[in-house]
């Protein structure tokens, strides 16, 4: 990222913070695992939250229509881990919404394939145990969060890479590195504001060059990985970003066999994602 541009977002004065729920999660995340209970005394904080939970809960994708009336009972059929991760999902997906300017994607399609991407890592770090499923979820969520800030805080010079991309028949990230203003560097600036672990800023700041990820590369790697698939197979929209091939990093530390039943699952529950978290974004 340009100094300029660094400095510029720096004195952004009404730039986000960290949504409150999002904060207790990461700042407690050991003792809150611990709790199922302290976990839903925390969503119970947040009326709209609670009624977004159930609705997700409710939707096709968990095959138990009708079945969640109540929290604790969300908590007892999806797992302490899947509430957690649609706490953290809906925190952020609600900081950031309304219409960001441009016309290739909206911000509900942004977050949409943002949600695809976060099931794609958790179900590829599954098969690497130094990875934590949950924490490459959070990772998939974040990794396109910088678009959002340059969309809606640099409104005019996103349009141009829009243009670029238009005119020239570039890539979006080809046209972003033409004009100076890549949603991954601006993406890792917002996480390091919020305080987020090494690890998320470095994933978000390279998942389109895990290379350059030093010790979070395999990390970066699987958000890059799962990134292309849920474009291939178009999970919340086509917004300009089209895969022809997929490319699989060397570093991935996952076999074909497991790459391809992931994606699989994703093409199989893209419909069903997009409901359940479109209710929820309305």
């Amino acid at each position: 990222m340009s100094i300029n541009l660094a400095k510029r977002i720096e004195e952004i004065e009404d730039l986000p913070s960290m949504p409150h729920t999002l904060q207790k999660i990461l700042d407690n995340l050991d003792g809150v695992a611990s709790s199922a209970q302290t976990l839903e005394l925390l969503i119970r904080d947040d009326p709209v939250l609670s009624a977004n939970i159930l609705r997700i809960a409710n939707s096709p994708f968990y095959g138990v229509s009708g079945e969640v009336s109540s929290l604790s009972r969300a908590v007892v059929i999806m797992g302490f881990d899947e509430i957690k991760n649609l706490v953290i999902g809906l925190s952020l997906t609600g900081t950031f919404s309304g219409e960001l300017g441009v016309d290739l994607f909206t911000a509900k399609q942004l977050w949409l394939h943002s949600i695809g991407v976060a099931r794609g890592c958790q179900a590829m770090a599954a098969f690497v145990p130094e990875l934590d499923p949950e924490e490459l979820f959070t990772a998939g969520l974040m990794h396109d969060i910088g678009k959002f800030l340059l969309c809606l805080y640099f409104n005019d010079e996103y349009k141009a890479v829009v243009n670029v991309h238009k005119d020239k028949g570039v890539s979006m990230l080809e046209a972003e590195e033409e004009c100076g203003i890549t949603h991954a560097e601006a993406g890792a600036f917002l996480a390091q504001k919020w305080a987020m672990s090494d690890m998320l800023v470095n994933v978000v700041r390279y998942h389109h060059n895990p290379v350059s990820a030093g010790p979070y590369g395999q990390a970066a790697a699987i958000v890059f990985l799962s990134d292309q698939i849920c474009h291939k197979i178009n999970l919340g929209g086509d917004m300009g970003c089209e895969v022809e091939k997929i490319r699989v990093p060397k570093n991935i530390g996952i076999s074909p066999e497991n790459i391809k039943k992931v994606a699989q699952e994703l093409r199989d529950n893209r419909e069903a994602i997009e409901a359940g978290w479109g209710s929820a974004m309305g």
